[in-house]
């Protein structure tokens, strides 16, 4: 029975996961990372944040994978946040995430939250919402899964992680990392 309850309990991660992460002028600040990247996905999120957290409140690091629905995804967001300042958008250094201006484009009241065209960096827009975080924030990065690896390292984790090459590869429509090596598509024996 211990062991079944204790199996539950763990979760995988980045499935509204939860660290404690220590700001710049010591406080202790929340963290919750959560893969949730599909509309479907970010309300069952805002709901889960509600659930747990009904008056703490939160600031939202967000970035897309380019073939989800934009807008409704960001629309999701803005309606659990007061003020669009509360969001930071990012963009992932990966072929299938999606462009700020996508993601500015698809819903235009995301152009008043916190991002920087010349700097897209998760690490950035991490490390801004935990600075501006005020006392009883919570600091929830969430959305593809391609940004969750630098998010986990922005926030102090220490993991192993894939090569460059193999995170260029990975998503590429590349079934063998040899094909990036020719100008023409290898033919599959198979």
């Amino acid at each position: 029975q211990d062991v079944l309850r204790r199996a539950l309990a763990i979760r995988p991660p980045c499935r509204f996961e939860e660290k404690i992460v220590t700001g710049k002028t010591g406080k202790e600040i929340k963290v919750i990372l959560d893969v949730a990247h599909n509309p479907a996905a970010m309300e069952h999120l805002v709901q889960k944040l509600a659930d747990s957290y009904p008056d703490r409140p939160v600031r939202i690091v967000a970035g897309f994978s380019r073939d989800k629905d934009l807008a409704v995804c960001g629309n999701t967001l803005l309606s659990y946040v007061s003020d669009p300042k509360q969001i930071h958008l990012v963009e992932a250094a990966h072929p299938r995430a999606a462009k700020l201006e996508d993601m500015l484009e698809a819903e235009p009241l995301l152009r008043e939250s916190n991002f920087e065209e010349s700097d897209r960096s998760i690490t950035t827009q991490v490390k801004l919402a935990i600075d501006t975080a005020e006392e009883d924030d919570i600091i929830v990065i969430c959305g593809s899964v391609f940004l969750m690896a630098e998010a986990r390292e922005a926030i102090g984790i220490d993991e192993p992680r894939d090569s460059k090459y193999i995170a260029e590869v990975a998503g590429a429509n590349l079934r063998h990392g040899q094909e990036n090596f020719a100008d023409k598509v290898v033919e599959s024996n198979n």
